[in-house]
């Protein structure tokens, strides 16, 4: 038989973008439980969302407008992230997000820029991407060209206004026929083994339903009862386990980057949209629960789709925001939800693909927020075997190591590498078989066609006032 009844457990970004994309993409009725209280879906409770520009194709996919979302609910743009004191140096390094350079011939723009430094050159990664020239600037405007202008290697992501973004997708959602009850489960009944037949509200409402969706977030109402729960805690690379948040109003233009700074205990992140500012504090506590903090642990459990339930989002796993993969995560897990969408209730096959690939994508996802807590001095615990392969790797000649279901391309590795004061022994030989004039020529050309483009960009500001005014 064909799924029919889908229920959604919780009331937050994470349920309602799952209500959005289950409601315009397949024919079944949606019925969102409201479970209340703070929204950490995405794992954890923030007020702004950075997102990675891969969240784009989800949105593109829902037949969502980033300009008017932006415009409507206070969002603004985001082209990467300013880390600081991560490295040993302790200088402030930029992950931009697209490409960065311009190969020469066969051999890769990082490999040229080890061979200038090899002879005593020094090259700054952020001076060749035009994300970065943008961000330092604050101009802004998203290329939407044929791919032959330099503008087309930046991309970008938003700073997402949160509960203005779920005011969208409710609104959204409810257009497209989804139903909301509020409550909080408090029973679940099962047909057989791992088949959720119906849940029991603490409102006395009885919701039943052919297939379920866990985005209750860390609260797990769903999921914890399944049999492929069992949590898989991360705290051995990534200890972090308290956060703290502070929120101010801002009436200046908002940067395109988050500034994320790291110290002895933790870090610290600033992230602004068009009229705030957040400030995220990320500690290792003793477990007081101090006001004005959030308890949480970094995992995941071990199947996120079991028999008729599929969590999603904080439900799934838990990572903290060090890299901007929380919403990420999301898209990417409905995206994969909609590929896969079971023909009947029986879904056995789907499943376990599915958890297949969720699995090695929050794996890979996790490995790159504990690169940054590595630092040139590795110590134990041992770091997960591929991480270790991929720093094994580029350090020895500058090869970057991807596997399946990657969340990030070469160059934010390369990127992050950089800020870690990560660099390779060797650099490929065929740079050497490269004129140094042609090199530095081939340097000195990138960078002029790069700020020449940019300098054709408007303020961000003026970019997001024009927006304003066509979506009124």
């Amino acid at each position: 038989m064909p799924i029919e009844r889908i229920v959604i457990v919780g009331g937050g970004v994470a349920a309602w973008l799952s209500a959005l994309a289950l409601a315009a993409k397949t024919s079944c009725a949606i019925v969102l439980v409201d479970t209340g209280g703070i929204d950490d879906s995405l794992g954890l409770p923030v007020a702004i969302e950075a997102t990675l520009p891969s969240v784009a194709e989800l949105h593109a996919r829902l037949d969502i407008d980033e300009d008017q979302l932006a415009a409507q609910t206070g969002s603004s743009y985001g082209l990467g992230r300013a880390l600081s004191n991560w490295g040993e140096s302790g200088a402030v390094a930029f992950n931009p997000h697209g490409e960065v350079g311009a190969n020469l011939g066969p051999v890769a723009f990082h490999h040229l820029m080890a061979r200038v430094r090899a002879e005593g050159g020094t090259v700054n990664l952020a001076n060749y991407s035009v994300a970065a020239l943008a961000a330092q600037t604050g101009r802004f405007a998203p290329y939407r060209g044929d791919g032959r202008s330099v503008l087309s290697t930046m991309a970008h992501g938003l700073h997402l206004h949160v509960d203005g973004y779920r005011d969208y997708l409710q609104n959204a959602a409810m257009q497209r026929g989804v139903s909301v009850i509020e409550g909080v489960p408090e029973e679940v009944h099962f047909k057989s083994n791992d088949r959720i037949d119906c849940v029991r509200l603490s409102t006395g409402h009885i919701v039943e339903g052919d297939f379920f969706l866990d985005c209750s977030g860390p609260a797990r109402h769903l999921a914890s009862k399944m049999s492929g729960f069992a949590f898989e805690d991360w705290s051995a690379w990534l200890p972090n386990n308290d956060m703290r948040v502070s929120i101010t109003p801002s009436t200046s233009p908002p940067p395109l980057y988050a500034h994320i700074e790291a110290h002895d205990d933790g870090w610290q992140r600033f992230l602004s949209c068009q009229d705030w500012v957040e400030e995220l504090v990320f500690s290792r506590s003793a477990g007081t629960g101090a006001a004005g903090t959030y308890a949480f642990t970094n995992g995941r459990i071990a199947l996120p789709w079991t028999g008729n339930c599929l969590a999603i989002g904080g439900a799934a796993a838990v990572l903290e925001p060090v890299a901007s993969t929380q919403l990420h995560l999301v898209a990417t897990a409905l995206s994969r939800l909609l590929d896969l969408f079971p023909h009947s209730r029986e879904s056995s096959v789907e499943a376990t693909e599915y958890n297949r690939q969720t699995v090695e994508q929050l794996e890979n996802a996790r490995d790159y927020a504990i690169l940054h807590f590595v630092r040139t001095d590795r110590s134990a615990p041992p770091l997960p075997e591929r991480l270790t392969h991929r720093l094994s790797a580029y350090e020895a000649s500058g090869r970057v190591a991807l596997y399946d279901e990657e969340t990030f391309e070469t160059w934010d590795w390369i990127a992050l590498f950089e800020a870690l004061d990560i660099t390779p022994r060797r650099y490929d030989v065929v740079a050497n078989g490269i004129a140094g004039e042609a090199i530095a020529a081939h340097f000195e050309r990138v960078r002029a066609v790069m700020l020449k483009a940019v300098s054709s960009l408007p303020p961000q500001l003026s970019y997001l006032q024009s927006q304003k005014a066509v979506a009124a």
